[in-house]
């Protein structure tokens, strides 16, 4: 045989008997041991509602929801700066009485309409 040949066929010979000796440690792995790292959690996000920042709640969350999630602060209102994160929700129109916040029927009320969810 020709040198070429015999490393050709080495090399496939070493390439099948490290497939198989993968084949058969994945195959350990299933029958109960323990992986040596979780799997990645998948990204998720909610295409309906771009958001600015992270924490900021989804577009299909509920009011009372959304208003606990940006009431950080646990004052009962909120502020523009709490609706930041919010991109295209409209403080001026949501604060109906002009206090500069937002109670959580303001809110609620305004949350629909940014939602979605009075359409």
């Amino acid at each position: 045989m020709k040198p070429t040949i015999v490393s050709t066929s080495l090399a496939v010979a070493v390439a099948g008997f490290l497939g198989i000796g993968s084949a058969v440690a994945q195959q350990s792995n299933a029958s109960g041991a323990t992986p040596s790292a979780p799997p990645a959690t998948p990204a998720t996000s909610d295409a309906k509602a771009p958001m600015a920042q992270s924490g900021a709640p989804g577009r299909t969350e509920s009011g009372p929801s959304a208003f606990t999630k940006l009431d950080m602060k646990h004052r009962g209102y909120l502020e523009t700066e709490d609706v930041s994160k919010l991109e295209g929700f409209n403080f001026k129109n949501a604060d109906k009485n002009g206090d500069g916040k937002l109670d959580a029927t303001e809110f609620n009320a305004a949350w629909a309409t940014y939602s979605g969810a009075s359409k």
